[in-house]
């Protein structure tokens, strides 16, 4: 007999789709409200009656997520300052 899923398992696996949508279109700015609001859910394990490994591999997903947004933000900062670096070249 399968079980009944939760509100609250019901919205995680809402939010992560959403998020899944809004990366797999390329819209990374709105992707980063979504992620902190899937993070958020993740950390009420407790209301949850998804497999804990579920549990694991989405809060997973998630640090992942949050590693590579901090890569791209530090190589938008090296390369701007590799633009003020040339600027000096008058």
């Amino acid at each position: 007999m399968a079980q009944t899923r939760s509100e609250k398992d019901k919205k995680v696996l809402a939010v992560s789709q959403e998020l899944s949508g809004l990366l797999t279109a390329y819209k990374y700015e709105e992707a980063w409200e979504k992620a902190g609001e899937l993070n958020s859910l993740l950390k009420q394990r407790e209301e949850m009656t998804l497999p804990p490994y579920m549990i694991d591999m989405l809060a997973q997903h998630v640090k992942s997520y949050y590693y590579q947004n901090n890569v791209i933000k530090k190589a938008h900062k090296t390369m701007t300052a590799i633009g003020h670096k040339l600027e000096e070249f008058k």
